[in-house]
């Protein structure tokens, strides 16, 4: 088998020729999709640009293109013969073109077919497009890469009957019909943009608007659309539209530029939703949502993604990458601002603890195991294989750094400098740290942007001591950097504050309570004069970088923080730290662990019955941390049985402990909720949940029953997903009987029984994987669809630890021939889902065979794309 060719940042070379613009039609018949695409090419001349590359004059236009029929070629109407040109290995070459001059290109489609689902496809009788990254070769030839920005123009002509809708960027400037069948529509995008946000869809679809007046004055009309059958789900995807229209002009000042924005919804989608310009075309999971289909965790996740999508028409289009290497230039940053925008419509505190919540399960994993990158690649095989929790959340977790460091109104001067500077303009990480430190006089070009090229993360440890003689406190700090490559101080910023044992905040000489260090070396030191003996140290407050750290706390000092630390965040470390010595002492000395429990039992009521917390916070410091998140904290090669063991016990002793306190609160709690989604009952429903899940840890059949009351009681989806969780931890009738009455209540909902799937992968009881894959016998599981497949697949392989990691290897063995499934069909997915074997990178040798094997027979498919094949060399290397 040949190497695989690497694309490196090094050898970026500008285009060699630019496109002014694109007409496009699509004529979509019975079966297939005749394309004809007309470009305006200009050579760029000679020169040496600002980075001092010379852009040598070049003779012939080389374009890209997969999987497409040609059917002609004609350059200024001249059509060409088969000697001026050559198509092969995806790419088509014209030979000595002129300088400028218009290619006429004309191909043939077959949507229907395109079961990969990039490109142009076809789902439930809907045509639709996702190029990011590199689909449009697969509609046609162009030069795919993110720095040729054009202008499009796009004329659809299609059956009446079957496409009501036909819908691409910008604005609609004609439509009608033609003859007695047919209709078509004609958009043009005005503002230049690559290729990679080029979308089209047509169908049948139903639609809801909005028209809406902006802060500013701005009238836009939304719209959204999606099958008939989910239309009336879409009511709070609208009112989160519109809300982003609103918090992102109020924020950061930046409105929208057109008169139009529509947002489709397509059952069939790789990704989470795409940002094309006008046109973003979403996953139904983000869309959908009301009381009876979608849980309070469903409307936040629909809330957040829709921000996310529409902030990318600045952050990602109207300013977008040069190159691929700059991924994290517009999804880190766009990740910061749909955080801040969920944390100013939510509670602040608890929406910064899911965010490391997320960190910490998915990213600092990667960032440990083969799969590991920089925030900015240098090299890759395959950009599919990129879109990471690395670039998206360590990329915000950088930006968000900026924002600590310099505060918000520097910040909000250096994004008002960037817009400025690079509106219309495909740019670099390095012009964004140049556009802050210009705003802010921090030197953000500097040492601090080693973030963006470093992989692995620091570890910091704290220490803090008193001199009496002197009245003053000293904290210290080092980072490790043997885990981080290259192994190199990084400049992490660090927010404390300081407390007594009664919850006295000390003042600082610049007379605020909370205090910004910078760690920038090995080792830094700060001491603070008039200081009392027993100040304890709150630290990392907000979570100010993306680091493992520790400090020796005693109990008692945790029980401080948790009940006084002026940071939401800090009470859920305190709380976290408690948790990881438990689950530290089950792994290394197992005996100890009920009287090691009760210093965290004694925190956890002291929170439960605290009128101070919200029953939101209360949710989430009263969980246990993932087992995910924990086992960094082992030793490797990490004993995989002895963990899960572990965590099963302090599972066990903790709800143990808590049970009657669970009881007495689900028995006493009165609070009213209203079905309907809000943040307050939101909280409620979350700290129900849990006690739900607690109390169904013990084998109580009078409890059982109180749960089957629970389901049938349950007034919508939350709360009856919560009954349903807490059913799901033994196998017997009472989850039997609920499974099946979810499953015919919900059977016309895919997304509803998506949870069902999910759930059921969660099952570890006795002979649960004989259970669970019979599942995958069944006629509504369809590989075809990737939110059905990852429902399944993907959650037993991120939450059900005691199957996916069975010590017979079964559990990697049904994943991989789940996975052969899709390897061909959708890559992508595959590859996705192949990178949950990384873990085993880390675990004992014989695991580490069994997995070997099953990638190794992967590896000999034929025909394997280069994303599953970069990501199967990737891991087996990590497994050698």
């Amino acid at each position: 088998m040949s190497e695989l060719r690497v694309v490196r940042l090094a050898d970026y070379r500008p285009p060699a020729f630019t496109v002014r613009h694109h007409e496009l039609q699509f004529c979509l018949n019975d079966k297939t999709v005749r394309v004809c695409h007309q470009q305006q090419f200009e050579r760029i001349q000679p020169k040496t640009d600002e980075s001092g590359w010379s852009i040598e004059p070049e003779k012939d236009l080389v374009l890209n293109g997969e999987q497409l029929d040609l059917q002609s070629i004609a350059i200024d109407g001249r059509k060409l013969s088969e000697e001026e040109y050559r198509y092969e290995d995806n790419l088509l070459t014209v030979f000595n073109v002129p300088d400028v001059f218009r290619l006429e290109t004309e191909v043939v489609l077959q949507p229907e077919k395109n079961l990969e689902l990039s490109g142009l496809y076809r789902s439930n009788g809907i045509y639709c497009t996702q190029c990011e990254a590199q689909g449009f070769r697969r509609i046609s030839f162009t030069l795919d890469r993110p720095d040729v920005l054009a202008t499009y123009r796009v004329r659809i002509e299609g059956n009446k009957a079957d496409n009501p809708v036909m819908l691409s960027n910008g604005n609609l400037e004609q439509h009608g019909d033609i003859g007695e069948n047919r209709y078509y529509a004609q958009w043009y995008d005005p503002h230049p943009k690559p290729c990679y946000l080029f979308a089209l869809v047509s169908g049948k679809l139903s639609q809801v608007s909005r028209r809406i007046t902006t802060p500013k004055g701005k009238k836009v009309e939304l719209r959204i659309y999606t099958e008939a059958s989910f239309i009336a789900q879409t009511d709070y995807a609208m009112q989160a539209l519109v809300d982003s229209f609103v918090w992102d002009e109020k924020r950061f000042n930046l409105s929208y530029d057109l008169n139009r924005f529509n947002l489709v919804a397509i059952s069939d989608f790789n990704m989470g939703a795409m940002e094309n310009k006008s046109l973003n075309i979403f996953n139904t999971k983000y869309v959908l949502a009301n009381t009876d289909t979608a849980t309070d965790a469903d409307f936040l996740g629909v809330q957040a993604v829709i921000g996310h999508e529409y902030f990318h028409n600045w952050t990602g289009n109207r300013i977008t990458c040069r190159d691929w290497f700059q991924l994290s230039l517009k999804e880190g940053l766009t990740v910061f601002r749909d955080q801040e925008f969920s944390a100013d419509l939510n509670e602040r505190d608890l929406e910064r603890i899911k965010n490391v919540n997320i960190l910490r399960r998915v990213q600092f994993p990667e960032d440990g195991g083969p799969m590991r990158h920089p925030v900015q690649p240098q090299e890759y095989a395959a950009i599919d294989n990129f879109y990471t929790a690395t670039v998206y959340e360590k990329g915000a977790e950088i930006i968000r750094m900026y924002h600590t460091i310099i505060g918000e109104e520097a910040f909000q001067k250096g994004m008002a400098l960037y817009v400025e500077r690079h509106d219309g303009q495909a740019v670099r990480i390095e012009d964004f740290a140049q556009c802050m430190e210009d705003a802010s006089g921090y030197p953000f070009t500097q040492q601090f942007f080693d973030w963006y090229t470093t992989a692995g993360t620091p570890k910091v440890t704290f220490t803090a001591s008193y001199n009496q003689h002197e009245g003053s406190l000293t904290l210290a700090a080092g980072q490790d950097t043997s885990a981080v490559e290259p192994a190199r101080p990084l400049v992490i910023p660090i927010q404390v504050a300081l407390i007594s044992p009664n919850g006295r905040q000390y003042r600082f000489e610049d007379g605020q309570y909370t205090k910004l260090l910078i760690l920038d070396q090995k080792r830094g030191s700060w001491t603070f004069d008039h200081a009392d003996e027993d100040l304890i140290p709150v630290l990392m407050m907000g979570y100010s970088a993306p680091v493992y750290y520790q400090h020796q706390y005693s109990d008692d000092e945790l029980s401080v923080v948790v009940e006084h630390a002026p940071d939401g965040f800090a009470r859920f470390e305190a709380m976290q730290t408690g948790y990881r010595r438990l689950f530290l002492t089950a792994f290394n000395e197992p005996r100890k662990t009920k009287d090691h429990a009760k210093g965290v039992a004694d925190r956890m009521l002291g929170i439960l019955e605290n009128e101070k917390r919200s029953p939101a916070e209360k949710a989430l410091l009263l969980t246990l941390p993932s087992l995910e998140s924990l086992l960094p904290y082992l030793p490797t090669p990490i004993d995989m049985d002895r963990a899960i063991e572990a965590y099963e016990r302090i599972e066990r002793i903790v709800a143990l402990k808590m049970r009657r306190a669970w009881a007495d609160y689900l028995e006493n709690d009165r609070e009213p909720t209203q079905p309907k989604y809000s943040v307050k009952d939101a909280g409620i429903r979350a700290l129900r949940g849990v006690a739900l899940k607690y109390l169904a840890i013990f084998e109580d059949e009078a409890f059982r029953e109180k749960l089957d009351q629970y389901y049938q009681q349950a007034n919508n989806m939350t709360e009856r997903m919560n009954a349903l969780e807490a059913l799901n931890l033994r196998t017997d009738k009472h989850r039997e009987q609920a499974l099946a009455d979810f499953n015919q209540r919900f059977a016309d909902q895919p997304l509803v029984i998506d949870k069902w799937f999910a759930l059921q992968a969660k099952d570890h009881s006795e002979d649960a994987l004989s259970r669970i894959a019979a599942l995958t016998e069944r006629d509504d599981y369809q590989v075809t669809n990737p939110n059905r497949f990852r429902a399944l697949i993907g959650s037993l392989m991120q939450a059900n630890p005691n199957i996916f990691h069975q010590k017979d290897g079964e559990g990697y063995r049904f994943v991989c021939r789940q996975i052969r499934r899709v390897l061909l069909l959708n890559p992508q997915l595959a590859a996705r889902l192949l990178g949950g074997f990384a873990i085993v990178s880390q675990l004992d040798d014989a695991r580490k065979a069994i997995v070997r094997s099953e990638l190794n027979s992967l590896l000999t498919v034929e025909n394997i794309s280069t994303d599953v094949r970069e990501v199967l060399e990737r891991i087996l290397a990590g497994l050698s």
